[in-house]
């Protein structure tokens, strides 16, 4: 390289400083960018763990937040179905599920209806995240 390149007022010094904003300027955006809130799915196959649920809620919050973040709550008249989606507007990160099941009785069996209640840690990153609600998996 000839001394000049990268002189007082070169081009090649105007090149560098921009190239290092431009690259200052993603990695920033980037970082900014994960902490917005943006869609998430969370995925929980109730119906194939608990088939005879017949109110399903789920709330989430950040591991050392006091309250939720949100949830949804759901009933069904007949049976569940075998997965549900749910869009959540949410930055990517740590979050800690709370999930309660409450089954209908089962009268061939005579035994009476139960409520399940779960917390499940899940890393949302984007797109779908499947929550297992099974013990050992989904």
């Amino acid at each position: 390289m000839s001394p000049g390149w990268f002189g007082p007022k070169s081009f090649g010094r105007r090149l560098a400083t921009r190239a290092t904003v431009i690259l200052g300027a993603v990695l920033l955006g980037g970082q900014i960018a994960r902490t917005l809130p943006h869609d998430q799915v969370l995925v929980f196959p109730i119906g194939s763990a608990f088939p005879r649920a017949q109110r399903f809620a789920a709330s989430w919050k950040r591991p050392k937040e006091a309250e939720a973040m949100g949830g949804m709550d759901l009933s069904f008249a007949n049976r569940p179905p075998l997965v549900i989606r749910h869009h959540a507007s949410l930055p990517d990160g740590e979050y800690v599920l709370s999930l309660e099941i409450v089954e209908k009785p089962d009268s061939e069996a005579g035994s009476a209806g139960m409520q399940t209640n779960l917390e499940r840690r899940v890393t949302l990153s984007g797109g779908e995240t499947k929550v297992a609600l099974a013990a050992g998996g989904f």
